[in-house]
């Protein structure tokens, strides 16, 4: 299919990919507020409670890179058919849970139609979007991810208050039917990027494991109290398997994505950046809620207030930063995007526990400016520099290696948070004044992997491809 007939698919394909990118932002955002409803209602403790977010995450996680591949042999119709679908069980099953432990499992299957979703949505779009309309493309993509996690929580407080937490899972049900029709009415004859691509499923295997057991090593790293051993023990069998997936990557008749892709400068080096700015972003959304309860002394109602700021801010710079992706070299505009960010890292290490609210919204306000700057141009970038068969491929590979940042920033950010606070209140400071200069060591080491990410976007180059990949430069 040349680009004129993919271009027909356009708008389309954005609102299923749109709904898709909807449901999973709104799902993670609105259960996190019925989480202490859950444990009570189902006579759960919060560890164990805890595990309805992590059961979605892993599974998410774990098979985002499967599902990109898969997408290339099956198509982005099968994909999101089989997505929606399985995303409405899981919802049903969800909302009739007995007990904790089915909730649970319910969780894992949304999140195996999430993952079916997510791995294609930025893919269905640079394949339906021309050269030169990508990056609004994609930033419509990013408004809907904003809207998802800002409308989540204040839309599960009025539904848990109302009708029940069940209903936080109903409610997706229609979306999930309009999603499923829509596939099935307008992406049946998608064509199919490589129907004659060979899956893999030991490299499939040993990928998912691999990623499955890095983050749960990641998770346990982050908690304190748990066992060294266990953590050490999970990253060796997590390498283990993904020495193993190197090895099947290696055999032509055993890949599933192909490594060669990441000898592709711009690829790589706009992954490298997209990593290091979720580290950095995850390490502020992660530590900013506890300084705003425990220094600040704010309400739950007015953190959770604040920390609007930065998806607002998000939601309103990505509209600008696709269309200049569009008319300029999106490298320019997405390094901009991280030099902003290194400003409001610097910000928060001047925070203490006299900063005023407009200080606070300032440094959020400045992180949110420079993510809605980076996010949609530095995807079209990743998504423009890989041949259109390989474009499912490079949409999970975006899609992990983001989840992967925000569960790194996270776990770095609270050991060296832990760390420095212990070692501040056993030098004599007191406990608030030592919560302070904890918090803001962290962003000492932060602000060099966002200087990083800045380097990385730059130095990438313009995009430069061969005539099967039909893009552009970028």
């Amino acid at each position: 299919m040349n680009q004129a007939e993919a271009t027909r698919y356009k708008y389309k394909a954005l609102i299923i990919t749109g709904l898709g990118t909807f449901l999973g932002t709104f799902d993670a955002s609105v259960v996190n507020v019925s989480l202490p409803t859950i444990s009570r209602e189902l006579n759960s403790s919060v560890n164990i409670v805890g595990w309805v977010v992590l059961a979605y995450a892993l599974t998410v996680i774990s098979l985002l890179m499967v599902f990109g591949a898969l997408a290339e042999k099956k198509g982005f119709q099968f994909s999101c058919r089989y997505g929606f679908g399985i995303f409405f069980l899981g919802s049903l099953t969800c909302g009739l849970a007995p007990n904790i432990y089915f909730l649970i499992g319910s969780r894992a299957l949304q999140g195996l139609g999430a993952a079916m979703l997510i791995a294609v949505g930025p893919a269905l779009v640079t394949k339906s979007f021309p050269d030169n309309e990508r990056g609004r493309g994609l930033s419509i993509i990013a408004m809907v991810v904003s809207a998802g996690l800002l409308s989540g929580p204040p839309l599960g407080g009025m539904i848990i208050e109302a009708i029940g937490w069940r209903w936080v899972f109903w409610v997706n049900l229609p979306v999930c039917l309009l999603g499923f029709y829509l596939t099935g009415k307008y992406l049946k004859n998608f064509p199919i990027s490589a129907p004659d691509k060979k899956i893999s499923w030991p490299g499939a295997a040993t990928l998912s494991l691999g990623l499955l057991l890095l983050m749960v090593s990641v998770m346990v790293f982050s908690r304190q109290g748990l066992p060294w051993a266990l953590m050490v023990g999970g990253i060796i069998l997590a390498l283990t398997f993904l020495a193993a997936f190197v090895y099947f990557e290696n055999k032509p008749q055993t890949q599933l994505i192909g490594l060669d892709i990441f000898k592709n400068r711009v690829f790589s080096f706009s992954a490298a950046a997209l990593l290091m700015v979720f580290i950095s972003l995850s390490s502020v959304t992660v530590l900013m809620p506890f300084y705003l309860e425990q220094i600040k002394g704010f309400s739950p109602r007015d953190v959770g207030l604040y920390l609007m700021i930065n998806p607002v801010c998000l939601l309103l710079m990505a509209p600008l930063a696709g269309y200049l992706a569009d008319r300029f070299q999106a490298r320019i505009i997405s390094t901009i995007g991280t030099a902003i960010m290194a400003g409001g890292i610097y910000l928060i290490r001047l925070l203490n526990g006299d900063s005023s609210a407009s200080d606070i919204m300032l440094v959020l306000a400045v992180m949110g400016i420079g993510m809605g700057f980076f996010s949609t141009p530095n995807t079209s970038t990743i998504m423009g520099s890989v041949p259109k068969r390989k474009l499912g491929s490079a949409s999970g590979i975006n899609a992990t290696i983001r989840s992967l940042g925000i569960s790194l920033g996270v776990a770095l950010a609270l050991a060296l948070f832990e760390f420095y606070r212990i070692r501040f209140e056993n030098s004599g400071l007191p406990a608030g004044q030592a919560f302070v200069e904890g918090f803001r060591s962290v962003y000492k080491y932060i602000i060099f992997i966002i200087l990083a990410a800045m380097l990385f976007s730059f130095v990438r180059g313009k995009i430069v491809l061969g005539s099967e990949s039909d893009h552009g430069n970028d």
